[in-house]
């Protein structure tokens, strides 16, 4: 039994994924558990992702700090804006970014709007990756994703998928 994800059997009848969603600043979300290709799961992988999610508010802040930092350092954040600002239409990046901060630059402003769709956790234990979390400016202009990997030994790594 999970505090998430209700009735999971660790041992026998693994499904491929575990799916929910939660509200989170004002936007639905989705909450994946990856079990691909896994026979069992053991019950400390499923409590240390229940107890992720319970301090899920607290945990996506830092994922946006971490953003932010590596869009200061000219790293894969800047790079997603980057690519949005040329393949974007320029009204739609408009209506995009017309309430932020008027004091930011334009490509802050877009940083700034970009939101969560899903966060998909990895409980095998091999691997180095725990989360991931999938942000976009809009599912409806792009499918690329700016993702977040938050690794077993908490460092993270922003990355671009498509």
């Amino acid at each position: 039994m999970t505090r998430n994800f209700g009735k999971i059997d660790l041992k026998n009848n693994i499904e491929e994924y575990y799916e929910i969603e939660i509200e989170l600043n004002e936007r639905q979300i989705e909450i994946v558990v990856n079990t691909i290709g896994m026979k069992k799961i053991d019950k400390e992988s499923i409590q240390a992702i229940d107890n992720y999610i319970d301090n899920i508010g607290i945990n996506e802040k830092s994922i946006r700090l971490a953003i932010h930092k590596d869009f200061e350092q000219k790293g894969e954040a800047k790079n997603y804006i980057d690519f949005q600002m040329k393949e974007q239409d320029k009204e739609d990046i408009a209506e995009l970014i017309e309430y932020a901060d008027k004091k930011l630059s334009k490509k802050e402003k877009l940083l700034s709007v970009i939101h969560l769709l899903r966060i998909n956790f990895y409980p095998e234990t091999k691997d180095k990756v725990f989360a991931m979390y999938d942000y976009t400016i809009g599912e409806e202009l792009t499918d690329d994703l700016l993702v977040v990997k938050v690794l077993r030994n908490n460092n993270v790594e922003v990355t671009i998928e498509s």
